[in-house]
């Protein structure tokens, strides 16, 4: 049975980017010998549009029918990186997702809620606070 993990990665430390994309495929256990693919897909999604929700928040979400499991990575930095669309970021919702997830569905309803947002991007939430929010 197809789950979705919820990881709360906070106070990372990258200087950049793309050091922050490998960091985040790096979570990721399907992508850990090869992060390239994942980091890849996330670069094409950008291409795409940007994923900027709020001011220092993005949602980058790809899917990868690959993969066991899909993924909420909540990723706060310890200090903001330049993101795709030349605006400061600190905080990513990364979506990697295996395919039709209602977690993941859930999750991006949230998004929709600028509380919710506020919260993210206020960087206290703790990963108990967002499991909750995902089970109403």
């Amino acid at each position: 049975m197809m789950k979705t993990k919820l990881i709360l990665d906070k106070n990372a430390i990258v200087h950049d980017r793309d050091e922050w994309l490998e960091h985040v495929a790096g979570i990721v256990p399907d992508f850990s010998d090869d992060p390239m693919t994942l980091i890849q897909a996330l670069k094409d999604r950008e291409e795409i549009g940007s994923t900027r929700l709020a001011e220092k928040l993005v949602m980058p979400h790809v899917v990868m029918p690959a993969i066991a499991d899909s993924y909420i990575i909540v990723s706060q930095l310890e200090s903001s990186v330049e993101w795709f669309d030349n605006h400061s970021v600190d905080t990513g919702t990364f979506l990697i997702v295996k395919g039709n997830d209602e977690l993941i569905s859930n999750f991006v309803v949230h998004m929709a809620d600028d509380s919710f947002i506020e919260q993210l991007s206020g960087r206290g939430i703790e990963k108990k606070t967002i499991e909750s929010l995902l089970e109403e």
